[in-house]
């Protein structure tokens, strides 16, 4: 191998210099606030008085069959009619 290394004959480093942007100076929400983002809340809050309602029905239908299903599961349950 010799003094040349295995990768040749490279120049001895003398210092290390990193350049990088300081995260005081950058903006992460540049743009977030701007026109395009308050149309697409208006849009939405349009929405959801399509989807609002289905999905209110969707909830309580589910919520009263899990209790009728876990009155059904007891022992008095199945005996008295389930009422």
């Amino acid at each position: 191998m010799g003094a040349d290394g295995w990768w040749g004959s490279m120049s001895k480093q003398v210092g290390f210099y990193e350049y990088g942007v300081s995260p005081y100076h950058l903006k992460p929400f540049k743009g977030f606030f701007n026109p395009g983002a308050f149309q697409l809340l208006k849009r939405t809050g349009r929405q959801l008085l399509f989807i609002g309602p289905p999905v209110a029905a969707y909830y309580f239908i589910a919520s009263w069959a899990d209790k009728e299903y876990e009155k059904a599961r007891r022992k008095g349950g199945a005996m008295t009619g389930g009422h």
